[in-house]
């Protein structure tokens, strides 16, 4: 109970920052669908027209009205406020890690993996995908949006006009990459300062593809200290790198994600982090071969043996039921809604969570990038969302200021080492 305390604490002390006025009054026979996605992103589009299949084809009287909060940081703020006026929404999307698994053990979760198997589908489900939602025990209580790919894309005539024969493969070439493309006036790389999952993103990269996921679950405890494991310095020194170097576009600490992929996509930046969900936009560029994506690049500091991943393989935020609002109404529309994603999610140009034959038409794009996906063995998995509730507000705080030069990277690992040390040790006892 102290730690429920603590952690709803924090929700209402993060939120609040960002949200007045209180929780949203309930409306009566309406669901209410809290998202972090709008109609820039096809995923959002993915769960309307699951809706308005649904209503066609099954209730007619199904009433749905959707919540929108499209910057991450913000949304998950407030989600803890609802959290904290226990006012969950019916749907909602919410991250592997403490507060997902600490909603799960006070009740307040659908069990996924018992839905799945009441509808006969249980074993269809991705394993990869499965593993990066999944809770440490192996429980499942979100499931997953869809099956990304994240990587980065690059456009080939801007590498060519560097100079730039080949996709780099190690850190060492990447960072002589944007050296060459800035010194023919290019911006380097395209990257948002205002939502912190993408230079955390960035960051994670020299760590995630020679150490999968196992450090960070001693490290967030406070057994071993992020400041001790070598592949944190190759992490955090890579993104300070970047920086300092001003390899990103000017002003990018107040550019939104989506801003930044359509500049990418309209050509003013040479390189930018993306999941495949932006292959339909990239398509005809890479069929006329304008555009390419590198895998993941090697960390020197390591044998080419202990590489793990060339491409992060991850499900976006994922989705979670209320189970105190989880009437026959909205069982209903689950066993609907999962019998049908991976049919919607092909139609927009998603990779399904679940396991099925690749229908006919896809693009070369599509099918390539899948051949690549399919090799993966390792989950991405984010240091933020591992951590305890204080330690994740922390990081994503901090590696603003990293990108801004407001700190160095030795202080900010000092940082998370200190609020880890102050809030994990205590929190998973």
């Amino acid at each position: 109970m102290k730690r429920v305390l603590c952690i709803l604490l924090v929700f209402v002390f993060s939120a609040s920052m960002f949200f007045a006025g209180g929780a949203k009054e309930a409306k009566p026979d309406i669901v209410r669908i809290f998202t972090n996605r709008s109609e820039a992103h096809v995923a959002y589009h993915l769960w309307q027209n699951l809706v308005k299949r649904y209503q066609n084809e099954i209730d007619s009287n199904f009433r749905v009205e959707f919540e929108t909060v499209a910057n991450l940081d913000q949304y998950k703020d407030k989600l803890k406020l609802y959290i904290a006026g226990n006012d969950l929404p019916d749907i909602f999307q919410i991250d592997k890690g403490p507060i997902s698994e600490e909603l799960a053990k006070m009740g307040k979760l659908v069990d996924i993996d018992a839905e799945l198997t009441r509808i006969g589908m249980v074993d269809d489900l991705n394993k990869g995908c499965r593993e990066y939602v999944e809770f440490e025990n192996g429980e499942l209580f979100i499931f997953p949006e869809s099956r990304y790919g994240n990587t980065i894309f690059y456009w080939k005539d801007k590498f060519e006009r560097a100079g730039i024969d080949k996709a780099p493969s190690t850190y060492s070439e990447f960072l002589d990459a944007c050296a060459k493309l800035k010194a023919i006036g290019e911006i380097p790389f395209g990257l948002t300062g205002k939502a912190s999952w993408n230079p955390l993103h960035l960051m994670y990269l020299p760590s995630f593809s020679v150490t999968g996921n196992k450090w960070i679950h001693t490290a967030k405890m406070g057994d071993t200290t992020f400041a001790s494991e070598p592949v944190v310095w190759d992490s955090v020194n890579f993104l300070e790198a970047m920086v300092l170097n001003k390899y990103f576009p000017i002003g990018f600490q107040n550019i939104e994600y989506t801003d930044i992929m359509n500049g990418f996509l309209g050509g003013q930046y040479s390189m930018a982090w993306a999941q495949s969900l932006y292959i339909p936009q990239m398509q005809t560029a890479y069929d006329e071969g304008r555009l390419g994506f590198m895998p993941i690049p090697m960390n020197e500091n390591f044998s080419s043996a202990s590489q793990l991943a060339t491409i992060a393989i991850q499900t976006g935020i994922s989705w979670s039921f209320n189970k105190e609002k989880y009437n026959d109404k909205l069982k209903n529309f689950f066993e609907f809604a999962m019998k049908n994603y991976t049919e919607e999610s092909y139609k927009l140009g998603l990779f399904s969570p679940f396991d099925a034959e690749l229908p006919e038409g896809l693009s070369k794009m599509m099918q390539d990038y899948y051949a690549e996906m399919a090799k993966q063995t390792v989950s991405w998995i984010n240091w933020d969302d591992a951590c305890d509730p204080v330690t994740t507000q922390n990081m994503t705080d901090a590696v603003k200021e990293l990108v801004s030069g407001l700190i160095t990277s030795k202080q900010f690992v000092e940082l998370i080492d200190k609020s880890v040390q102050e809030n994990g040790v205590s929190y998973f006892k």
